[in-house]
């Protein structure tokens, strides 16, 4: 079975930490793309071909903005839509939610449900002289993108640093053990006159069957515990086969915040695995995803666009659409709506401009240098950047029955096998939503809460306490093959029970009596106690 390596690494230098989201209801905000603090993927693999949507992320000057990865089949390239990767986070990432009970034991009493977000076809090519072959070389969206063969490492190098790639030596070293394996190498860099903003998420597709990622060429630019996000769409679910797999302890998970201390504990769950071991965060049918992703896909209309021939009314129609969700519009509006002259000199800032175009169009109608408004041009490269590439991921739902998203976090001295996968027809589904049964024993301001698992594990804390400290963080290790359950590597319930019963909590159901306006006086208590809570701390 051929493996099929796919993934992005910024051989740059300089690399920054990631700022802060910003919310914006304008063209012009803070949403400059980040470097290496996280990695994800989406893999679909069907009838022997594999297309890859991977979220290139970098912070810095674009001149030094270089990605290469390496390829065992000859890929096409295209550009894909960052829609999906924010959208599939949102309905695949673990949600933790509490199921509020009557005082003790009295029984449900219209649970109250409360629940957050874990914290958490290419040309030939002549060779390019001295041991690399230049298979193509083409524009493909905002990037000069060239798909290469090397049979020395020094050569390609060469190659790369003689066509303005900002290639380091700890990437030239990353990339070496790729070479001379009869792999293809894709190598992109911005055009010139393009911007940081305007990087876009590339697809390749190619022949294949396993997804696997070379790990090596991330640690380039990883952060210590960097998070990897793969999403994996087939027809059943995908396992890792070379890395261990590891379900976490739901003791160790902060309820009362809703899982916020949820990535350290996968880390530290991986950590136990031996530092390389993935977690199935989801898996199940993919239908329900790509309907949701179909109906949160802005209605675009681009034929209504076309019909708007001032530059500012054709702002005002990105902004009815909702084109504003898409980072590469700014750059969309220097090129085609250029800000007058006469505004620069007044000291008219960019935001200041294009978030307000109706408060300048008398500005706008007077420049003499403007260029006629081009329209046509305007709404080709819409539907070249943003609109078909968000139908293409649609359809890439749409082509799959089942979705597996796995991660993990690693650190870069961590990045020395690169992690493959396979497929298990007898793996069952993947719910990424974990419940538990919460019971307040005290009308106390700082009253205890037992927490009860749905297997019957119990513990007790309180709202000003943090977290269960105690205990592994891995609930089981396991080893995954392509048939089967998973072998069982490390079992830790017995741990785990020990860790409860040393904390007064233990195995079993609570035994206690209350009458049920009891219960009502204390949920009545709970929300007046976390409203004031959340209002002191917002």
């Amino acid at each position: 079975m051929r493996h099929v390596a796919v993934w992005g690494a910024l051989l740059t230098a300089g690399l920054l930490a990631a700022p802060p989201a910003e919310a914006c209801g304008g063209f012009f905000c803070s949403r400059v793309p980040i470097d290496q603090a996280g990695e994800r993927i989406v893999f679909g693999v069907r009838d022997d071909t594999v297309e890859a949507h991977i979220q290139i992320q970098y912070q810095g000057d674009a001149e030094k903005f270089s990605w290469v990865v390496p390829m065992p089949a000859l890929p096409s390239l295209d550009v894909g839509s960052p829609l999906i990767f924010g959208f599939l986070d949102s309905r695949t990432q673990p949600r933790f939610q509490i199921e509020w009970q009557n005082f003790c034991g009295g029984g449900p009493r219209g649970d109250v449900l409360m629940d957050g977000d874990s914290a958490g076809p290419p040309q030939e090519g002549s060779a390019g002289g001295g041991g690399v072959v230049v298979v193509s070389q083409q524009e493909v969206g905002p990037y000069d993108a060239a798909i290469l063969q090397a049979s020395e490492p020094t050569k390609l190098t060469d190659w790369l640093r003689d066509n303005g790639y900002d290639l380091t030596e700890q990437g030239a070293a990353a990339l070496e053990p790729y070479v001379g394996q009869g792999n293809y190498f894709v190598a992109l860099k911005l055009q010139q006159n393009k911007q940081v903003g305007d990087l876009r998420p590339i697809v390749l597709r190619f022949q294949g069957n396993r997804p696997c990622i070379p790990i090596k060429l991330t640690a380039i630019a990883a952060r210590p515990d960097m998070p990897i996000i793969a999403y994996v769409l087939a027809n059943k679910r995908a396992i890792p086969v070379n890395y261990r797999h590891v379900l976490i302890n739901p003791t160790r998970i902060d309820w009362l915040r809703f899982g916020s201390n949820y990535a350290s504990v996968a880390t530290e769950a991986v950590d136990e695995a031996g530092g390389r071991a993935f977690l199935t965060e989801f898996a199940g049918a993919a239908e329900p995803i790509a309907q949701g992703f179909d109906a949160f896909l802005p209605d675009y209309d681009t034929l209504r666009l076309s019909g708007k021939s001032h530059p500012v009314d054709f702002a005002d129609e990105l902004l009815r659409q909702g084109f504003t969700q898409d980072p590469a519009i700014p750059g969309m509006l220097r090129k085609y709506i250029p800000m007058p002259a006469s505004l620069v000199q007044q000291g008219v800032k960019e935001p200041q401009f294009y978030n307000n175009l109706a408060q300048y169009r008398g500005d706008i109608d007077a420049d003499p240098n403007r260029p006629p408004f081009d329209v046509s041009g305007f709404v080709q490269e819409i539907k070249d950047t943003i609109v078909t590439p968000a139908k293409k991921s649609l359809e890439l739902l749409q082509a799959h029955p089942y979705l597996t998203r796995l991660y993990t976090t690693m650190s870069a001295e961590e990045m020395t096998v690169d992690p493959d996968f396979d497929f298990n027809s007898d793996a069952p589904d993947v719910p990424n939503l974990y419940t538990v049964k919460a019971t307040l024993e005290s009308c106390e301001a700082n009253g205890r809460v037992r927490l009860e698992l749905p297997d019957g594990r119990y513990w007790y804390t309180n709202f000003n306490a943090g977290p269960f400290d105690q205990g592994p963080s891995s609930l089981r290790i396991e080893q995954w093959s392509t048939v089967g359950p998973a072998a069982i590597v490390q079992d830790n319930s017995g741990r785990v029970n020990k860790a409860l019963e040393d904390g007064g909590g233990g195995v079993g159901s609570c035994g206690c009596s209350s009458t049920e306006a009891g219960s009502a006086g204390l949920l009545s208590l709970f929300f007046a106690l976390w409203g004031a809570r959340r209002r002191r701390v917002s």
